[in-house]
């Protein structure tokens, strides 16, 4: 039976969400960057997933997965990808499979991460959610031992898509509710508050 980890790349919290600064200060922009990572990190420990990774954001993150029973590792790159393939890597030496999630995901459940489980058929397929917003991923289960790579970025879903194609890499695409939306502008921002009544002091902003 295929096993599979949750991986979930972060920044600094205080350094995050810069295109919400002209409506949230600093103190701000870290509480609801700390509270959705606790939010994706409740959800992934409630999966099937075996265990929850999260790389980078610093001592302040490796306190809070500390305290949750998430492993913490390491790392100051800046670079999303280059971060996703070292977590990738490391969760490869346990013989799992890995899940990419963003830190960022307000409305993600168990139920969605069990379903991208499910969908892979063991971990015979990758699979791939896009953000309902920008053209992002907002989620890559990667096979155990797969060919896929991380490309996240602009345009990151199209990108995935199209490297699985021409490395013959079999995929799903599926769209679980909670996955879809994840935090980063303004309009963003707005779209929670109307989903989620009271969304900002949920979320540690008064």
């Amino acid at each position: 039976m295929a096993q599979f980890s949750v991986l979930i790349p972060m920044k600094i919290p205080s350094e995050g969400k810069s295109r919400l600064a002209d409506v949230l200060d600093g103190s701000s922009r870290k509480s609801l960057i700390i509270s959705l990572l606790e939010r994706v990190l409740e959800a992934s420990m409630n999966s099937s997933s075996c265990d929850v990774y999260v790389i980078g954001g610093g001592l302040e993150v490796a306190d809070i997965c500390r305290q949750i029973g998430a492993y913490w590792l390491n790392s100051n790159s800046g670079d999303l990808n280059l971060d996703v393939s070292a977590g990738i890597a490391e969760i490869t030496q346990t013989g799992k499979g890995t899940i990419y999630l963003p830190g960022d995901l307000p409305f993600v459940t168990s139920e969605d991460i069990n379903s991208v489980i499910d969908r892979s058929e063991n971990g015979d397929f990758a699979v791939l959610v896009e953000s309902e917003s920008d053209g992002g991923t907002n989620c890559v289960l990667f096979p155990y031992q797969t060919k896929l790579i991380p490309l996240l970025g602009s345009d990151s879903y199209k990108r995935h898509c199209g490297y699985a194609v021409n490395h013959g890499i079999l995929f799903e695409s599926i769209s679980p509710a909670g996955l879809l939306i994840d935090l980063d502008t303004v309009d963003d921002l707005k779209k929670c508050q109307r989903i989620e009544k009271g969304f900002l002091g949920n979320v540690g902003i008064i």
